[in-house]
């Protein structure tokens, strides 16, 4: 007969076991959009991760639960991008500071951005960590950008474009640029737009 110790042992484990398949499933999926498949099914998940398809749904609603789940990271990456130390002060050359941060995320996570632009219209996950992360990003900039700029809307609308993900994606994915191309355009018409000059 098991003792109160035993059961709580046992409960224990399978709690941890649990947590354990909870975080293999989620890296399964991040892993399988990272290499282009934008919407892997339940059984693909659960192949990467090496559960049974019975425990991918013991653990998360449905596929859109666990899409929801994967973006977590994702967003933490981005919030820790924005809010790390910069050397320089509010201005011109924070904003290009953060841009050289946001390029490299950028390019990382790229397939999740196009995973997210195929199905923005049936996964309310993407499409809310889509719309966040670019909100972020003109917040920010309006934030460290100086006085004049902020007064001036057509310069906004224009800085606003060119740090966007779909500028990087447009550079990248539908002209073929390097990351190095795209990073050297996109931050020099930057820097043209708020008066900041780009070193490379």
């Amino acid at each position: 007969m098991l003792t109160g110790a035993d059961k709580t042992e046992a409960a224990d484990g399978r709690r941890l076991r649990s947590a354990d398949s909870r975080r293999r499933i989620i890296q399964a999926l991040l892993e399988l959009v990272q290499q282009g498949h934008h919407n892997p099914g339940a059984e693909d998940v659960a192949q990467r991760a090496g559960v049974g398809l019975r425990t991918v749904f013991r653990l998360f609603k449905d596929m859109e639960s666990l899409t929801a789940e994967m973006m977590v990271p994702q967003r933490q990456e981005f919030i820790d991008c924005f809010n790390a130390r910069y050397v320089s002060p509010r201005g011109p050359g924070r904003i290009m500071e953060l841009y050289a941060r946001l390029a490299k995320l950028f390019e990382r996570r790229m397939p999740i951005r196009r995973a997210g632009i195929i199905r923005q219209y049936d996964s309310p996950a993407l499409r809310a960590g889509m719309r966040e992360l670019d909100e972020a990003i003109i917040a920010f900039i309006q934030r460290n950008a100086p006085d004049a700029l902020t007064a001036d809307a057509g310069r906004m609308e224009m800085l606003s474009l060119l740090t966007s993900y779909d500028a990087w994606m447009r550079l990248r994915d539908a002209q073929g640029l390097t990351f190095e191309q795209a990073y050297a355009l996109l931050a020099a018409s930057i820097g043209q737009l708020i008066g900041q000059e780009f070193n490379g």
